[in-house]
């Protein structure tokens, strides 16, 4: 079978590239990226180049242009890829692109016979922009909203697709029951860096010296974001704030500039037991500095950060907007709380910080459960969504 994928940056297309690659299927990716920007991907995929100059101009000059020339650049893009497929008269059998650019491709690769794959990380458009929107108005910043006619390409790439992929159900739901019947769920488990996590010998070595009685040092939160509007900093502050913890600390892995909120800025003046960590060349390092970890994010289609701190051993906190969390049972591996919410993010903190024996119980019920995952082969959570897709996808023209 012919497979072709469409990314301008990597995203994680060498999950499906190198699964399908495993199973004999002819793989093609046109991409803006260069192969070193794949890292293990299969030399049996192919690549083809096609230009995306936003992301290439920021990744040679660090310049990063507004988000008006960035959705311009992800449409001539997907446009391009649309030409090539035209001019070089190819056929696939599937056709898998990332959402909002891959209509005019997508549209390109139907009428030669494929069927379109849309790969949609995170939940519908207009949900993800609703709480995005909410988020501005608590934090005390302009809501920018999808330009109308950006909007409607993401909304008709929806209509256009064969297949819409999500991660989670969390993504999933967010769909309109008119579109949830060709809505497909893969956990991107198999994505997980493995130089960090996911190593049974590592798990097995977490150091039982982390328990409270055992060190003078503060006991230590720690959490991971990029994007304030999305991973619901102002929750985990407004708890931190409540709670008053003696002897304790909050670690904030984020390069976002969080002064830029009025909120965010005002409520970190307040908190002197709140420390901004900037990039970390290994996160290992990161998580080794923190007792638990809460990820109170209001819109993660996953949230890889989530498994990579539990594959460390740190007890977790997470919101019922992270799909990595569905992978575990509430209460039993982790702690799961309402998103958007700070009341109840301030409670389970209280008793992860309380109770020794509930971040033990957490933690090694984490594990044994990535254990098992892991047992049952890294990929297998997403190559039986994958299997699903391959099996309603025949031949072209047949």
């Amino acid at each position: 079978m012919r497979i072709a994928f469409s990314t301008g940056r990597p995203a994680h297309a060498v999950l499906p590239a190198n699964l399908l690659a495993q199973r004999g299927e002819q793989v093609t990716i046109y991409t803006a990226a260069y192969r070193a920007r794949f890292p293990q991907l299969a030399a049996s995929v192919g690549l083809r180049w096609v230009p995306q100059f936003v992301p290439s101009l920021h990744f040679l000059t660090g310049v990063q242009l507004a988000r008006p020339w960035q959705r311009a650049d992800t449409a001539l893009y997907d446009h391009l890829v649309a030409m090539r497929i035209g001019a070089t008269r190819d056929r696939f059998d599937i056709f898998w692109a990332w959402a909002s650019g891959a209509l005019a491709s997508g549209r390109a690769a139907r009428r030669r016979g494929a069927r379109f794959v849309l790969d949609r990380a995170c939940p519908h458009v207009d949900v993800q922009q609703a709480l995005i929107q909410t988020e501005c108005e608590r934090l005390g910043v302009r809501y920018q909203p999808e330009p109308p006619w950006f909007r409607a390409r993401q909304l008709a790439e929806y209509d256009e697709a064969d297949i819409v992929l999500v991660p989670s159900t969390y993504s999933r739901d967010s769909f309109p029951a008119a579109l949830q019947s060709k809505t497909l769920v893969a956990p991107l488990f198999g994505r997980v860096p493995m130089e960090h996590v996911i190593h049974t010998s590592n798990m097995a070595s977490v150091s039982a010296s982390n328990t409270r009685s055992e060190r003078q040092r503060p006991f230590t939160f720690g959490t991971v974001g990029g994007q304030p509007l999305r991973k619901g900093f102002l929750y985990l502050l407004q708890a931190w704030k409540q709670l008053q913890l003696p002897n304790a600390r909050l670690l904030l892995r984020t390069d976002a500039p969080l002064d830029r909120s009025p909120v965010l800025r005002k409520l970190l003046r307040q908190l002197p037991n709140v420390e901004i960590v900037r990039y970390v060349e290994n996160m290992s390092d990161f998580y080794r500095r923190c007792d638990a970890f809460v990820f109170p994010t209001i819109d993660d289609g996953f949230g890889m950060a989530l498994l990579e701190a539990m594959a460390h051993g740190l007890p977790a906190i997470a919101t019922t907007h992270c799909g990595a969390a569905e992978l575990f049972t509430p209460g039993q591996d982790l702690l799961v709380v309402p998103a958007q919410d700070a009341e109840p993010l301030a409670s389970a903190m209280q008793s992860l910080y309380s109770s020794d024996e509930m971040r033990e119980r957490l933690r090694n019920n984490a594990l044994r459960s990535l254990r098992q995952i892991e047992g049952n082969g890294t990929y297998r959570l997403y190559s039986k969504t994958l299997d699903r897709i391959l099996s309603g996808c025949g031949p072209a023209g047949v």
